[in-house]
């Protein structure tokens, strides 16, 4: 089955993947899809001579973009190869991937959703509420999904309780407000 081909499908690549965005949803019948992108615009997708699609950077299809388009601010893709809503369904809650070399570069004090995930969240004490899952995107400002012992909080990424990030180490500092990590201990 011609589908089948994409999935079967590894890159050689000497270089590591970055994910730059997820795959929402489905839009109409020819095979675009929603992406939530996590700092490029549309003029940078236009740019991108590939992308590489996939659950985890080690199993990935590339693809090359047929077209990107904003529908007031949201950005949609339409990926060669993916040509009908069937197959685009495939890849919904997928990644796209590019070689850290074609990564934007952030200012200061900015961070990719894949830095942040991953990362042990601590006071400022050193007490641990727990590991950063997920990185969800709102208006205002991201929510850290921690998994935590007693199950999953949505913590604000807001300057307030964000007192300091470090990637190399793996740790986000926070100032939580009262009753966001209760009955939380420490491991």
């Amino acid at each position: 089955m011609e589908n089948e081909r994409y999935w079967k499908l590894k890159t050689n690549t000497a270089e590591s993947l970055r994910a730059i965005a997820r795959i929402g949803k489905v839009f109409g019948v020819r095979g675009e899809v929603k992406i939530f992108s996590y700092s490029r615009g549309l003029d940078e997708y236009k740019k991108l001579p590939k992308l590489f699609v996939g659950k985890n950077e080690s199993s990935v299809v590339v693809y090359e973009i047929e077209s990107v388009k904003n529908r007031g601010d949201e950005l949609y893709v339409k990926l060669k190869g993916i040509d009908d809503r069937t197959q685009a369904e495939l890849v919904v809650g997928q990644y796209l991937f590019v070689v850290e070399s074609e990564r934007k570069k952030l200012p200061s004090g900015k961070f990719f959703h894949d830095e942040i995930v991953g990362c042990v969240v601590v006071d400022e004490q050193g007490k641990k509420f727990g590991v950063v899952k997920d990185v969800q995107q709102y208006p205002a400002h991201p929510l850290y999904a921690v998994a935590t012992k007693k199950g999953d909080v949505l913590m604000p990424a807001a300057g307030d309780i964000i007192q300091s990030v470090n990637i190399k180490r793996k740790e986000i500092v926070v100032h939580p407000p009262e009753g966001l990590f209760d009955g939380e201990m420490a491991e």
